[in-house]
């Protein structure tokens, strides 16, 4: 009976063989496209034909190509990639190659959605063995609220630090400021990060695609990647000639706010390209409060709407491409503006009179932030067969403007000419070179640099930051090695150089009593150098049980380089109301990382739980001296030092498909660290928080599709592991709901979508928020509606 089972297998490979050899000799090349569940390309994919190893990987769009020869053994093509499940195709099976569409399931990850990743050299090093999460346009039009930041708060080990409504920046694991690296199309973005008050310039309306990698990644990104990344690839292109064009509005009833975005996108032959206009307007918002705390008194809160929140933006991008077999090019324009008020008792010394509305709700008055970011990145791709060369380059103006009123700050109104008070210039040029080897489909090298040039220069009659120069340059190698079907290996080092180039600054002092310039002049900051080099290195590996089960563990050495501003500020900082000192001694910041992540997948049931720890010789905070800045309005002074820290934590994601077309999530999220010089928590340390989501799917009717309702609470734990003079934060829960639905008109998809935020309109704290500091809750009962209208020509 074994004989007869073995003699049958090999007829059996013999009969399919001349069937393939019949096949291929019809045809001199195997060719086709690789794509996900929902029809979008796979790049990356590799393409391997069995019995004899010729292999390639899919392109930009998915689409491979093998040159054979008529007395080639091919019986089978085998199809590998990493977020998703193997696929081996019968060449028998199949009537054409020309026409060959191969269609790849998810397998057990991570990824809320497989996208179209920019570099195709990083794709498969980032996916290796860290906790990444992938999300779509999809998922921030139903997590809207205003800024891209904001959208992604909804995921476990994420939080948002925001001023108001209209200026957030992203949290990791605890982590923020210029521990979180945002690659925007391939370029790090410069924006001033440093600052809590600090938002990000992007447009939320033009982003489709984004990887968000928690944990260090220093070794692919360098400084400032040592708490996460943030990556924001290019969205898909069309797949055939044509141009689409597709309208995205919303309003939300707290503020007012008021979003249209216009993006047209087409496809001529190798060409593509794409423009995109986005206009906000919001009014001040409401709390559910009457009145908040500033220097020890309490103010009132008129009609629950702060004073002068409101604010206005403007942006515009652009994109032309040119896409063949073996090379691709784009080019990449985008300007982000933003008019954005700044609550009117949250600065300088704020009188209850002065707190009143004049019935204008959408006035944009002083003080307030004027702020623009303009960017052009070029992305080059030049492929030889399996291996590849990328180039990115990038030029970045960030303007980022403070107004006030000069009595504020001791100055006599007559002694300036504007109400600028703080005006920072700052221009970045970037370069990234990456080369991918691949001597064969398991097994891939990579071998990148680095460089960044900064210059910062200022204006205003405040002072907070120096005119400086910054130089970096960093040289890495990196490998993955596929030891099997199941095991999965990557390592590399890296080493880095940089500079900072400090100018010094004479500041005018001006008599406390009549607000007039003595003549004389204080030096806030001296003129100095300083160099800095480091070697880091990390190393992973992945494990695939079966189909169901996966683990991941990374074990890696971060750094981040002091910043100029770390190093050299000497002024007041009214965004964060205090006099912030930098210390031109600092050195290195260095992290010794681990983080193991364990992940489930079957029909109906999602699990991931991912555990982190680190240690940080050296690491930079600020920190409370217990003096009082002898500056006007300056409050208490606070330093920049160096201790070394703990962080660990855990995050706990789970999903499961009940078979009456209902959904349920879960997800849990907590982070602690330790100061180990004073036995305290560092500051701005997000509150721990448990997320519970049902969502039911309605039967489609003959204009409604996809209809769905969801209902969503966040519990957000007590924050009492805090550090001096920071305040503990009580516990809190949030109720949100919703209904998405497509609604088909004149053969159209039309998308909309209703949320309801904090339904119950609690009065609960962000641990992290600015306004934190003022005992101003989050914002009230937001409804939004959002509709997006596609038309295709």
């Amino acid at each position: 009976m074994h004989k007869t089972k073995i003699s049958f297998k090999w007829r059996f490979l013999i009969f399919l063989g001349a069937l393939s050899f019949f096949y291929i000799g019809s045809s001199q090349e195997i060719n086709g496209h690789v794509l996900n569940v929902k029809g979008f390309p796979i790049i990356g994919a590799t393409v391997k034909t069995s019995p004899s190893s010729k292999y390639t990987t899919t392109d930009s769009e998915g689409y491979f190509q093998i040159h054979i020869q008529p007395n080639d053994s091919i019986l089978f093509l085998n199809i590998k990639h990493l977020a998703h499940a193997p696929v081996q195709i019968t060449l028998s099976e199949l009537k054409t190659s020309s026409s060959m569409t191969i269609t790849m399931p998810d397998a057990v990850t991570n990824l809320d959605e497989v996208t179209v990743v920019q570099s195709r050299i990083l794709q498969r090093a980032i996916n290796q063995s860290q906790s990444i999460v992938i999300i779509d346009q999809d998922f921030i039009s139903k997590n809207n609220t205003g800024t891209f930041a904001g959208a992604l708060a909804s995921i476990p080990g994420i939080n948002t630090m925001n001023v108001g409504v209209a200026i957030a920046k992203p949290i990791i694991r605890g982590m923020g400021f210029n521990r979180i690296l945002v690659n925007n199309r391939g370029i790090k973005q410069e924006g001033q990060q440093w600052g809590a008050d600090h938002g990000l310039e992007i447009d939320p309306f033009d982003i489709e695609n984004v990887e968000i990698i928690k944990g260090p990644a220093s070794l692919l990104y360098g400084s400032d990647g040592m708490g996460g990344v943030i990556n924001i690839t290019e969205g898909t292109r069309l797949a055939e000639n044509g141009n689409n064009i597709e309208l995205s509005s919303s309003y939300q009833t707290n503020n007012g706010a008021i979003s249209n975005s216009l993006e047209w996108k087409g496809k001529h032959n190798n060409w593509f390209y794409s423009a995109r206009s986005t206009y906000q307007d919001y009014g001040d918002y409401t709390v559910p409060s009457d009145e908040f705390t500033y220097a020890g008194f309490n103010l009132p809160i008129y009609d629950n709407r702060l004073k002068n929140t409101a604010g206005k933006e403007l942006h515009f991008s652009g994109a032309i491409g040119y896409d063949s077999e073996n090379f691709e090019s784009s080019l990449h324009l985008s300007s982000f503006n933003q008019k954005a008020g700044i609550f009117t008792g949250a600065i300088g010394l704020p009188r209850a009179y002065n707190l009143q509305h004049n019935g204008e709700y959408r006035d944009i008055d002083v003080p307030r932030q004027e702020n623009s970011h303009h960017a052009i990145t070029s992305n080059t791709t030049l492929n030889f067969g399996p291996h590849s060369l990328e180039l990115d380059l990038g030029y970045q103006r960030n303007n980022r403007e403070e107004l006030s009123f000069p009595g504020a700050h001791g100055i006599s109104p007559e002694q300036v000419d504007s109400n600028l008070a703080l005006g920072l210039y700052l221009d970045t040029y970037t370069a990234n070179l990456r080369f991918g080897l691949n001597p064969n489909p398991n097994h891939q090298l990579m071998f990148g640099t680095q460089l960044q040039h900064m210059r910062n220069n200022k204006d205003g009659f405040e002072y907070l930051l120096p005119v400086f120069k910054s130089f970096q340059l960093g040289l890495y190698h990196y490998q993955s090695i596929d030891i099997s079907n199941n095991w999965m290996t990557n390592f590399g080092v890296r080493y880095d150089i940089g500079s900072h180039d400090i100018e010094r600054h004479l500041q005018p002092i001006y008599d406390p009593g009549t607000l007039l310039p003595t003549g004389e002049f204080t030096e806030r900051t001296p003129e100095f150098e300083r160099s800095f080099d480091n070697i880091s290195a990390s190393a992973g590996l992945s494990y695939k049980a079966n189909s169901q089960n996966h683990i991941k563990l990374n074990l890696g050495n971060s750094f981040r380089f002091p910043t100029a501003i770390e190093l050299s500020s000497n002024g007041v900082h009214h965004g964060n109301f205090r006099h912030e000192l930098g210390d031109p001694n600092l050195g290195v910041e260095r992290g010794y990382q681990a983080d193991v992540t364990y992940l489930h997948q079957s029909k109906s049931l999602f699990l991931e739980v991912a555990a982190f720890y680190g240690y940080y010789t050296d690491y930079i905070y600020l920190s409370p001296t217990g003096n009082f800045s002898p500056l006007a309005s300056g409050g208490t002074l606070w330093e920049y030092r160096q201790d070394n820290a703990i962080f660990n934590g855990f995050e706990i994601t789970a999903g499961y498909e009940f078979p009456f077309q209902l959904h349920a999530d879960l997800a849990l999220d907590f982070v602690q660290n330790l100061n180990l010089n004073s036995n305290l928590g560092l500051p701005l340390t997000p509150q721990p928080a448990v997320v519970g989501k049902l969502e039911y799917d309605f039967a489609e009717f003959k204009r409604v599709k996809n209809t769905s309702f969801y209902l969503s609470g966040r519990y957000n734990f007590q924050q009492n592991r805090t550090d001096r003079n920071e305040r503990e934060t009580p516990d809190s829960f949030i109720l949100d709901m919703g209904i998405a639905f497509d609604v088909i008109i004149a053969n159209q998809k039309i998308k909309c979508i209703l949320g309801a935020n904090n339904l119950l309109n609690t009065a609960y704290f962000n641990h992290i928020s600015r306004y934190r500091l003022l005992n101003l809750p989050e914002q009230g009962r937001n409804f939004i509606f959002t509709v997006n209208v596609p038309i295709s020509l």
